[in-house]
Formats: structure tokens, sequence, C-alpha cells
């Protein structure tokens, strides 16, 4: 091929010329592929090292974990001296406005409930301790937890705390129930085990900062029921704070020890988070995936944990860890011992919370003593049970000299349905 070529080039210059142009415009092509192939690639490089740094972010970063939800404020509109809420319904209403929400106002905090493992627990990571364990005990009402153990210095792992102490002990039981749907209970129990070495307790540990609330909530009736959930799982939290004497805090963070996210996440959260959050005004709440219930061991400086069913055992054993220590330590939390003069009321902290969201006076006293006429608040469904004569209603009450408002609750966010009823003397529905 190469003798054929040379003869037909020398015996043909200007063939000759043609297939060298031809050639160098096939390498000029060829280049011109391998510059666009490399541009290609580098931009593909540059759109993942900015995809990993955004995952990074999101996995490592407090402030991108735990931002601020959408803000939510009521809108509303005046509409023949009746107020409708939010602005944009009226009677003939079906569906739910575009932008029913003001979006400079209030804000949810902190609304994703995550899993505690070796990657989210970055966010609350502390210095190891080798100090001793120590341990008292707050007792209440027989309605359950039964009592708080305020623990310093204890590492969990799977269902067992383990205590540095001055001897050897079996693991005794600290806590006994069940959570869960009636016909689908979860059976749990919780121990408390002293040990005189480091070694014994297994690993690998990691050490959490801060003061930590150890809880299990019943969850019996559903994360959206809100009946339920303000007399179950709001009030399961009172009686808890309320036993341990601990606050209500966003200082403290919340490990809900159920096998997945009774709370909802950020983008979706159910009744009961939204109720969680205004009720701890925004505290890091997490749970625990049964695979890092036996693969990693949390300790913590400070945590209260409950305590229900028989625990005579544990009892003694935290009486005697918190004996163990030299008279005149002085043992001091991040808020106080145990957190001051803590008084979580319950479900009427929650609402004051939701009308403070929303630049109302947090507290409601009696409808006669707060306002000079009667304020009438009519629920308007969109869907089903209606009001017939919604309009005639609403101009009567006016006519009487009523403040009258016509709300849509589907259209709102929770705090803004509390903050709304609860600004209300009478409330009409169906």
């Amino acid at each position: 091929a190469k003798t054929m070529g040379s003869s037909l080039s020398r015996e043909n210059p200007e063939e000759e010329e043609s297939l060298l142009s031809s050639r160098e415009s096939r390498w000029a092509t060829r280049s011109s592929a391998w510059a666009t192939s490399c541009a290609i690639l580098a931009v593909g490089a540059l759109i993942l090292a900015g995809s990993a740094l955004a995952l990074a972010a999101a996995l490592w970063l407090p402030g991108v974990l735990w931002a601020e939800d959408a803000p939510a404020r009521l809108t509303d509109a005046v509409l023949r001296g009746v107020r409708w809420a939010p602005a944009g319904i009226g009677a003939a209403s079906t569906e739910c406005p575009p932008f029913s929400m003001d979006p400079n106002a209030s804000t949810r905090l902190r609304m994703e409930q995550l899993p505690l493992s070796a990657w989210t627990a970055v966010l609350a990571a502390a210095p190891p301790s080798s100090a001793r364990s120590w341990c008292a005990v707050d007792a209440c009402a027989t309605r359950p937890p039964s009592r708080v153990l305020h623990m310093r210095n204890v590492c969990l792992h799977n269902d067992t705390f383990y205590a540095l102490s001055d001897r050897d002990a079996p693991p005794v039981l600290m806590h006994f129930d069940w959570w869960g749907m009636p016909k689908q209970r979860h059976v749990f129990s919780r121990y408390l085990k002293e040990v005189s070495s480091e070694r014994q307790i297994p690993g690998p540990r990691i050490w959490l900062t801060g003061t930590w609330v150890v809880a299990t909530p019943r969850s019996r009736f559903g994360s959206d029921n809100l009946f339920h959930a303000i007399q179950e799982e709001i009030g399961y939290l009172r009686n808890l704070l309320s036993c341990g004497r601990v606050a209500a805090s966003r200082n403290n963070s919340y490990l809900l020890e159920h096998d997945y996210p009774i709370l909802g996440g950020k983008k979706s959260p159910n009744t009961l988070g939204r109720l969680w959050e205004l009720a701890t005004d925004g505290g890091r709440s997490f749970f625990r995936i049964p695979s890092s219930r036996k693969s990693t061991t949390f300790c913590f400086k400070h945590a209260h944990v409950e305590s229900s069913g028989p625990a005579t055992e544990a009892v003694a054993t935290c009486t005697r860890l918190g004996a163990s220590f030299s008279p005149g330590i002085v043992m001091e939390w991040p808020d106080s011992w145990p957190a001051g003069n803590a008084s979580f009321r319950g479900f009427s902290e929650v609402v004051e919370r939701a009308r403070g969201r929303l630049g109302l006076v947090p507290t409601v006293g009696l409808a006669e003593g707060q306002w000079d006429r009667p304020r009438v608040t009519v629920v308007h469904r969109l869907k089903g049970r209606l009001i017939l004569n919604l309009g005639y209603l609403t101009d009567a009450l006016r006519d009487e000299g009523f403040d009258v408002t016509v709300v849509a609750l589907e259209c709102m966010p929770l705090e803004a349905q509390l903050a709304l009823v609860s600004n209300s003397s009478t409330l009409l529905g169906v």
C-alpha cells in the first residue's frame, strides 16, 4: 500500500495535495471532537463536584440540616364587614387559594426527625469522657412515665445504658412498655448495667454534647389524628417533662426510641410533628434504626431518661451511682439542675407558641374579659359538610354587632389554625 501510494503521488502531484488536505481536515475534525469531549467531561466533573459539595453540606452542616421551614402567617380579606381567611376564599370556594400565607412572618424550626447514626451524630459530637457515671431519680404520678432518671456520662448500646461504676453488676430493668397501634404492639424493655471498665462498654462509641431527653411516646392512635396527638403524645411529653422538671426547650435534643420517624420529615411533617415542633420550640429530634442500635454506641454527657414499669433495682442502682460521688461535688448541667424550675403545661403552651409566631398576644384569658364584642369564627369546609346558609348566617351575626371571621382551616398551617381558633369567643361549624 505504501508503494502504491508513493507511485500514485509521484505521477499525480495534484492528487497528492488533495490527499494531504483530506488528512489534515480529518485530523482537525478529530481534534475538535476531542476538545468538545474534554469540555463536556470538565463540565460534568464540575457538576458532580458541586453535587458532592451540596450533599456534604446537607449531611454535615447544622445550618443546612436544621434550616428553617417555610414561613407561615394568616392572610385575610374583609368583604361586606366579614373577615375571610385565608385571603382568596369565598362562600363558593372548593379549593384553597394558591398563595394564602404571608412569606415574611413566622417560621418553623427543625421539622425533620433524623436517624441517629454515625453520619448525623456529627451535629452533636462531643469529646469523649472517662468520668464516672452519675444518676438521680425523680418519681411522679402513676400515669406513665412513672419516673425520670437524670444521668451523666452514660452510654446506650442496643437497649442497655452502661454506667461506669466501681463494680460490675448484671443489667437491671429500668423501663418496660409498648407503643404503636393496639393490634400492632411494639413491646420493648430498657436496661441499666454497671461496669467497672470502659473496655466493657461495646463500641465504637460516639459522644453527644448537650442535654438529651430519651423517651418513647406511645403513638397508639396515628400521627395525623389531631385529637389523640394532643391527648397522648403531647400529654406524654408534658407528663415526662413535668415529672423530671425538664424544660421544653430548643436547647434539648430528643431521642424518640421508635424504629422510624413518628414526627414525619421536613418536607412532609405530620400533625404530630408540627405539634411536637411547637411544644419543644424547635428542639432537635432523632430516632434510631435497628441497625444503628446494634452497630453504634451513643454516649451522653447529660440525659433525662423515662422509666416506667417495675424498676426497683434500677432505681436502687441509680441512687447508688448518685451517692458514690464524694460529698460536696456539685453536678452542673447546661441548663442548671435539672433544667431550672421548668413547668411545661402541654397543649396550652403549644397554643401560646402558635399565637406568638403569628404576632398575637401569647396568653388568652376569658373571652368576656378580652374583647369588647364577641368574636365568632365560622369554620367553612371546602369539601363536604357545608353550611348551606353561610351568607345569611354571617350577615345576621354581623348585623348583631359581632366580629365575624369565616375560615378554611384546611388552607392554613397548624400553628395558624391554633392561633385563629384560640382568638375566638364562639366557634361555629358542622
